[in-house]
């Protein structure tokens, strides 16, 4: 990368465009991207990328929206280039965002040191009730939902499209990271201890009433 790429990379350049009135950003590189996405921009890709500010943002408060995503630009440390009415000294706290928890999971699975790490940090993916995996499921079917309240019934198409991949892509992708991981862990073990294993039998029968222990 040259010098002038990497400093395009740390740069963002935030203005209102003057023909059309709408405030954009430009420059940076994917983390940028985010913090703008996550501060009420759209991403745009027309050739290059570069993002506006949401139309759902009313204009009252698009200075202080702007403002804001100036403040979180600088406080990852990039130079943010700003129409004088968006211009900022000063930053806002970095937080740990769910992307950034996830990410670090992926240098945690990266830097195991062992299969019982791995195959402990594989637990955050493929957990039934909360892992990442199950979790992400239940966020395409409230997306879903959310998007048949607002679009109405006239354009069903990404609702279904995006339950279909919660219930079927989303499930085929845990069910394989399970399978990697008991690969993994019957590879390490002893061959009596490797799976898989039969069910374990039934509980006795108790004609005992109340509560057993």
């Amino acid at each position: 990368m040259s010098t002038a790429d990497a400093d395009a990379e740390q740069t963002v350049v935030i203005v209102r465009d003057l023909a059309t009135d709408v405030i954009t950003a430009s420059g940076g590189d994917g983390l940028a991207h985010g913090i703008l996405e996550r501060s009420f921009f759209l991403r745009e890709t027309h050739g290059v990328t570069w993002h506006r500010l949401s139309p759902t943002v009313m204009p009252e408060e698009e200075q202080a929206v702007a403002r804001m995503a100036v403040a979180r630009l600088q406080a990852a440390g990039y130079r943010v280039l700003a129409s004088p009415e968006f211009a900022w000294e000063g930053t806002e706290a970095r937080y740990v965002t769910t992307g950034r928890a996830i990410e670090n999971l992926a240098d945690r699975i990266r830097e195991a040191a062992s299969v019982d790490d791995l195959t402990f940090e594989l637990a955050e993916l493929t957990a039934t009730h909360d892992g990442i995996v199950a979790s992400l499921g239940l966020v395409l079917h409230a997306l879903a939902d959310a998007y048949d309240r607002f679009s109405g019934p006239a354009d069903p198409r990404w609702g279904t499209r995006l339950r279909s991949e919660a219930d079927h892509e989303l499930r085929l992708l845990q069910t394989e990271l399970r399978s990697v991981r008991a690969t993994l862990a019957d590879r390490a073990t002893l061959p009596g201890r490797r799976g898989p294993h039969p069910p374990p039998p039934a509980p006795p029968t108790s004609t005992a009433f109340g509560r057993t222990r």
